[in-house]
């Protein structure tokens, strides 16, 4: 499944967390991580599907904590995909391990 990578710098407070995960309810999320620095910001990593990433981007854009959101295209096989799950399929006459 082809999917971006959503990097999302905001300000963190009450209820931020809840707020990003109820905006992104209704997309189909692969994998969400959230840390916040001592310099009173925060930075969330989202990846979604290729087709949920426009709309996506745009509905955390409004949220109030929000400073930016930057896409990036997550290639498929390399560190930046590690963590999120592939379904492979076996070619033709190979052994399943």
């Amino acid at each position: 499944m082809e999917h971006t990578r959503l990097t999302v710098t905001l300000r963190p407070g009450h209820g931020t967390l809840a707020r990003l995960a109820a905006t992104l309810n209704n997309h189909h999320v692969l994998d969400l991580t959230y840390t916040t620095a001592p310099a009173d910001t925060a930075r969330a990593v989202v990846c979604v599907a290729q087709s949920d990433a426009l709309r996506a981007q745009h509905k955390l854009r409004r949220l109030v904590d929000v400073i930016e959101v930057t896409p990036t295209p997550a290639l498929p096989d390399t560190a930046e995909t590690a963590g999120v799950p592939h379904t492979r399929h076996p070619a033709a006459g190979a052994p399943c391990l």
